[in-house]
């Protein structure tokens, strides 16, 4: 019987509960039209054995174990080139799928759409209990939103899913949120950048969606992305600066190769990934607790990046009027004003900042709210 549907699980030394627990959730619902890929990527724990455990338990369930160490998207490469089903779902060794999203997917298969969206839930400690999909009908998006998609994935420019018939539970920008027609990618020879060791998705799914005729959106939750304080979106990154420059050159291509050197997408990306990049950086490196660099040092090598283009220009030119107190203007105001000490003492003690601007930020509304009535 032909493969449908293949599932390729990225492993990269995961925590050994998480993997036997994402492999088990899917091996349950496992069908003669359905492949599991395990595909490793020379962990240095004991993740390869677990995955070839089951791999010898079950034919439905294929184990590969990479020669070299490569990153993720020479994984996910890999699952392009492996995969037999007609329909690839990528995942990460530590979330779970859906109870019956397999059965879900299978049920849309035999569509001609080139992705297809779903839901997805976040979740730390225990999942919640599910319920059996009761959609019978995809949504059909218009090309339009394939576009502004793949803008949203590019410059991080705010989408508003309503528009279209989605709900926030949908998440377009990671991989592992929809599904994608594998004849669909090597027509248009979509690929991970290699080499690319962080947000590899927001490269690929703006070519994807750029280039999608046919977009679905199954509201449904297909996945549970599990919250991990200790995964790659949190812990120190010592080389995070040197991944953003990789990245920015990523994005710069889409924009001259998809979007003809457009200024004013220039301007958005800008706004928003650049400034995003700039938070980041100070959040995963120069102000991050497992920074071992003495303070002079983090000191200096921040200055040196804020000092550095595009981030100067970007956040010399921000507009901090409507952003939200922590997030981001109080790190941008400091930043503006390149305040080290005030930052590094803000980042240390989130926790207060935080509520005052909460508190800050509801006062200051009441403020302006009975001020206007004053002026009636």
């Amino acid at each position: 019987m032909p493969v449908k549907l293949s599932i390729g699980v990225a492993v990269y030394n995961v925590r050994e509960n998480f993997l036997r627990e994402c492999i088990k959730n899917i091996k349950k619902q496992l069908t003669d039209e359905t492949e599991l890929l395990l595909i490793n990527d020379c962990s240095t724990d004991n993740s390869g054995e677990i995955c070839n455990e089951y791999a010898e338990a079950d034919s439905r369930i294929r184990y590969i174990n990479m020669s070299k160490n490569g990153g993720l998207s020479v994984v996910r490469n890999r699952t392009i080139e492996e995969a037999k089903g007609k329909w690839i779902f990528f995942a990460d060794g530590d979330d779970i799928l859906s109870e019956h999203s397999i059965a879900t997917a299978l049920s849309f298969c035999d569509t001609d759409y080139d992705i297809i969206i779903h839901n997805r839930e976040i979740f730390s400690g225990e999942k919640g209990g599910e319920q059996p999909c009761r959609v019978t009908e995809l949504t059909p998006l218009p090309k339009e939103a394939g576009r502004e998609i793949s803008l949203s994935c590019l410059c991080l420019k705010p989408f508003r899913p309503e528009k279209y018939g989605m709900t926030s539970d949908a998440y377009y920008h990671a991989a592992w949120g929809a599904l994608y027609r594998r004849e669909f990618l090597i027509e248009n020879d979509l690929k991970f950048p290699v080499g690319q060791k962080k947000a590899q998705d927001s490269v690929f799914n703006t070519y994807a969606y750029f280039c999608a005729e046919k977009i679905a959106y199954l509201p449904y939750k297909m996945y549970y992305y599990r919250k991990d304080m200790q995964g790659i979106t949190q812990r120190y990154s010592a080389d995070f600066t040197k991944m953003i420059m990789s990245l920015l050159k990523h994005h710069y291509k889409c924009i001259e190769v998809l979007y003809n050197d457009d200024d004013e997408i220039k301007k958005i990306y800008k706004n928003n990934r650049v400034m995003t990049f700039v938070l980041d950086a100070m959040r995963l490196n120069f102000f991050h607790k497992d920074n071992p660099n003495s303070r002079k040092k983090r000191k200096a090598e921040f200055i040196s990046f804020i000092n550095t283009e595009p981030f100067k220009s970007a956040v010399d030119d921000f507009d901090l009027n409507g952003c939200d107190w922590w997030g981001w203007r109080l790190p941008i105001a400091y930043a503006k004003k390149k305040k080290f000490y005030a930052l590094e003492f803000a980042f240390k003690h989130e926790k207060p900042f935080r509520i005052y601007g909460g508190l800050n930020s509801r006062f200051g509304k009441a403020f302006r709210f009975l001020k206007g009535k004053s002026k009636k």
